[in-house]
C-alpha cells in the first residue's frame, strides 16, 4: 500500500511538472505597445442631402493591458472626396475588449470611446465631438501588426450643424499598420 502511494504521489508530481514545463515552453512574450499609421476614413450620411466622404491618413498608438484588454488612439486628418476644400481633423480615444490583442496571431476586439474633431472650411471651422463604438480584428507578427477597425459615431453635434431635423449617421474605418514593441 505505500509502494502505491508513492508511486501515485510521483506520477502526479511529473505530470504537474511536465504540464508547466510545457507552457513555459509555448508562453509568448508580450507586447504592450503599438505605434503605426495608416489610412483613416468618415462617412458622414444626411437622409436627404447624402453622403459627405472624407479620407486621409491617421497616426494610431495603442497600449495593450492584456491579451483581452487594450486602449488605443489616433489622430486623423482627412479631406473630402468631392470638394477639397472641406478638410476634417481630430482624435478618436477607444478603449477595446477582446482576443489576442498583445500576444503573436490573430485579434479581434469591440469597444467604446471618443472623438473630439474639427471641421475646416476655407477659414470657418465647426467643432464635432460625440461617443463611438468601434471593433475591428487584425493580426499580430512579431514585430508589426495590421488592424482594420470600424466605428459608429453620435451625430448630436452634426445635427446641430445641419439644423434640418433630419437623421444622420456616421461611420468611421481605419487600416493601420503599426511596430510592435
Amino acid at each position: 500500500m505505500n509502494n502505491n502511494l508513492i508511486t501515485a504521489v510521483i506520477l502526479t508530481s511529473s505530470l504537474i511538472f511536465s504540464n508547466t514545463t510545457y507552457a513555459d515552453e509555448n508562453a509568448q512574450p508580450i507586447k504592450h505597445w503599438s505605434i503605426g499609421g495608416g489610412t483613416y476614413a468618415l462617412i458622414i450620411d444626411h437622409e436627404e442631402l447624402g453622403d459627405d466622404d472624407f479620407t486621409g491618413f491617421t497616426l494610431s498608438s495603442t497600449y495593450a493591458v492584456s491579451d483581452s484588454f487594450s486602449i488605443n488612439g489616433q489622430y486623423y486628418s482627412l479631406e473630402h472626396n468631392d470638394f477639397s476644400y472641406l478638410d476634417v481633423s481630430g482624435v478618436d480615444i477607444s478603449a477595446y475588449y477582446g482576443t489576442g490583442l498583445a500576444s503573436k496571431g490573430f485579434k479581434a476586439y469591440v469597444g467604446a470611446g471618443v472623438y473630439s474633431e474639427t471641421l475646416d472650411l476655407e477659414g470657418m471651422e465647426e467643432d464635432f465631438s460625440g461617443v463611438q463604438l468601434r471593433g475591428g480584428f487584425g493580426y499580430n507578427w512579431e514585430a508589426i501588426s495590421l488592424d482594420l477597425s470600424v466605428g459608429i459615431r453620435s451625430t448630436g453635434d452634426y445635427e446641430d450643424l445641419a439644423d434640418d431635423g433630419a437623421d444622420m449617421s456616421a461611420v468611421s474605418s481605419a487600416l493601420v499598420l503599426a511596430f510592435r514593441f
